[in-house]
């Protein structure tokens, strides 16, 4: 694996775990953290041994947004190189070709929550916040990350007001998928991660694509499009594997249909 001065990475049982690590700034995001977490997607995007990945900041805080050294500093067309590399992170996040779980502690303003909401779940500690807080700069968050997981009437309301939220009520309206006690959000995101990366590179793919594709076609598209994956998969040695182990498993008194079931 690559040799990363802000990120700590390593892959546990499935999952590519990509942890912000720079303390000083609390994880803010200025131009080399924004080039490790691209180069660490790419190395991972075609490795078999990584089937989801996890990106976490640690119990106590995310990612604090933009640097405020490059907000402040930097001009002309260092701006616009910077602005071009943030359009990469935010892509390859939102694009990439695996599952990906966000597990957010304490406050995630702006560029911070916009990463999150680049994932396809996310996990929040209780002590998370979450806030569309560029307005407030004179700038603009990112309107269509909110809008895929919230309604239109509150991804606006955060977008135009800049105002936050907290963890619970991020959960109430769809911004994150589960509430968990402060001090278990990497623990938390791990358990899920691990439950995704179950099924093995090869099938997550595929879900991932489909989660991708589907939602940007019409009904009759969609439909048509997800039966020919399943025409496809149904193909493959995994299909007729995991079917074995599923009808052993019901003859045993077991279905895999139900586990995990609370």
């Amino acid at each position: 694996m690559g040799d990363y001065r802000y990120l700590v990475t390593s892959i546990e049982d499935g999952v590519g775990v990509i942890q912000l690590n720079h303390p000083e700034k609390r994880n803010a995001l200025g131009w080399e953290l924004h080039r490790e977490i691209i180069a660490a997607l790419k190395e991972w995007a075609e490795d078999d041994r990584v089937a989801a990945v996890l990106l976490v900041g640690n119990e106590d805080y995310f990612c604090a947004g933009w640097a405020l050294d490059v907000l402040e500093e930097v001009t002309g067309d260092d701006l616009i190189r910077f602005n071009d590399l943030a359009c990469k992170l935010m892509t390859t996040v939102y694009d990439y070709r695996k599952p990906t779980v966000a597990a957010v502690a304490g406050v995630a303003p702006g560029y911070g929550m916009d990463l999150a909401n680049m994932c396809d779940i996310t996990i929040a500690s209780e002590n998370a916040a979450f806030g569309s807080t560029q307005v407030k700069y004179a700038m603009n968050g990112f309107y269509h990350g909110m809008l895929r997981k919230v309604g239109a009437q509150r991804a606006r309301r955060m977008l135009f007001t800049g105002d936050p939220i907290d963890a619970r009520e991020a959960h109430r309206v769809g911004l994150v998928d589960e509430v968990v006690e402060a001090g278990t959000v990497r623990e938390s995101g791990m358990r899920l991660a691990r439950h995704i990366a179950e099924a093995g590179a090869e099938l997550t793919t595929v879900l991932k694509e489909v989660a991708l594709r589907a939602s940007n076609m019409d009904h009759i598209g969609a439909t048509a499009y997800e039966l020919r994956v399943t025409a496809d998969l149904i193909q493959r040695g995994l299909f007729t594997r995991r079917l074995a182990d599923g009808l052993a498993a019901l003859r045993s008194g077991r279905s895999k249909a139900t586990e995990r079931l609370s």
